[in-house]
């Protein structure tokens, strides 16, 4: 039964998950988002890459949490590129000339896939805005206390973004993401069934590719935790090529925190050889009935490339989601058009940024970087209209 929120919403600071129950955790969040779930953050914490606290909502003198928020430190020295807000909100940057070039503290999810809220799921509308704004005047609160004039939320997909806008302000306080989650439903049975719902040019490009593949290299799914040594350097190493300064360590200490809150059996890694040498990966967490690819690797040299990252990345889970009876693929952000032919589903992302005042912005600063980014993905669109899913039309 729908549950209101009467009187006031009281909100703890708590620094670590091993504070708070499970169970009063697991009723909570989201079941089949990953970067919600228990073990995760508590293999953040493990790692060193853990929030700096968490925010926790309830009525006062009971146990429910109605919702929570966890915040992170902003740090680019780390390598956590697109997880630094001032790169996505450069005019905010310029405006307030924040000291030592920080804006803000990262709320919610720091995964590199689609931020989804964390509420109780049996509140009514107008109590999860309840909860929601109490969350917000609380982040707003310890963002000032450290100096910070703002809070993100970065990457939002486009429900939680819904839910947010009516309590986050206008203006200059939200854009488009420049990249967009991918997904990807799996039709039938194995491999054959994915194929057949592909038009004939991409089903025949598909064949292709993984039949050269096949041809050059040979495959092997290993346990991450294994893998971890080998696959790090690659990761980095692509992500490099594409412009994002991230450390090894850092790559690493991400990898080690998927192994680590899912064990051997559900965070693998695809690795693809060439006679012998491992000359590219692909990184899966199973997580119920969905399996993230997170990360691929690729070695920086001279070795043939057959199609290395589409098997790694798209071809290679799909059979493996195919054995485990999973139903849907998460591939993540960026490289949308390639994904899409493929199959995947491209889905909207939204930045936000809660002004710690609180005070409403100033629709004029930031509306020519909004205004940029709704014309990208709209010409996108416009280009490849079936590859859009019908959500980006309230966005757009």
């Amino acid at each position: 039964m729908p549950q209101e929120v009467p009187g006031p919403v009281t909100i703890e600071r708590v620094p670590s998950l091993s504070g708070v129950a499970g169970r009063a955790w697991d009723d909570v969040a989201d079941p089949r988002d990953l970067f919600q779930s228990r073990a995760w953050l508590r293999a953040l914490e493990r790692t060193g890459e853990a929030p700096v606290m968490y925010l926790i909502a309830r009525r006062p003198g009971h146990c429910r949490i109605l919702g929570a928020l966890p915040l992170y430190d902003s740090l680019p020295s780390r390598g956590d590129y697109l997880y630094w807000p001032e790169l996505h909100f450069q005019d905010l940057l310029r405006a307030a000339s924040p000291a030592g070039g920080r804006l803000g503290l990262l709320a919610g999810s720091r995964a590199g896939f689609g931020t989804r809220l964390v509420l109780d799921p049996a509140l009514t509308a107008p109590a999860r805005a309840v909860v929601l704004r109490a969350l917000r005047d609380a982040a707003g609160a310890v963002a000032a206390e450290r100096g910070l004039p703002y809070t993100f939320f970065l990457f939002l997909d486009a429900a939680s973004w819904r839910e947010l806008a009516p309590v986050t302000g206008d203006g200059d306080r939200h854009r488009l993401a420049g990249v967009a989650q991918t997904e990807l439903e799996l039709p039938g049975t194995c491999f054959a069934d994915y194929l057949a719902t592909l038009p004939r040019n991409t089903r025949t490009s598909v064949r292709r590719e993984a039949g050269h593949f096949a041809e050059v290299c040979a495959t092997e799914t290993v346990p991450l935790r294994e893998a971890v040594p080998a696959v790090a350097p690659m990761i980095a190493n692509v992500r490099a090529r594409h412009g994002m300064a991230y450390s090894v360590d850092t790559v690493a200490g991400r990898l080690s925190a998927y192994a680590s809150a899912l064990g051997d059996t559900a965070a693998l890694a695809v690795l693809c050889r060439v006679r012998g040498r491992v000359v590219g990966a692909g990184v899966l967490c199973r997580w119920h009935d969905r399996l993230y690819v997170t990360d691929f690797g690729r070695v920086d040299d001279e070795s043939p490339d057959p199609f290395v990252y589409f098997n790694a990345a798209i071809y290679e889970p799909i059979r493996h989601a195919y054995a485990m009876g999973l139903s849907r693929i998460v591939t993540g952000a960026g490289a949308e058009l390639g994904k899409a032919r493929r199959g995947a589903a491209v889905l909207p992302l939204v930045h936000v940024a809660w002004p710690a005042n609180g005070e409403p912005g100033n629709g004029a600063a930031g509306a020519e970087p909004a205004q940029s980014r709704r014309k990208h993905w709209r010409d996108l669109r416009a280009a490849h209209p079936r590859y859009f899913h019908p959500v980006w039309d309230e966005l757009l």
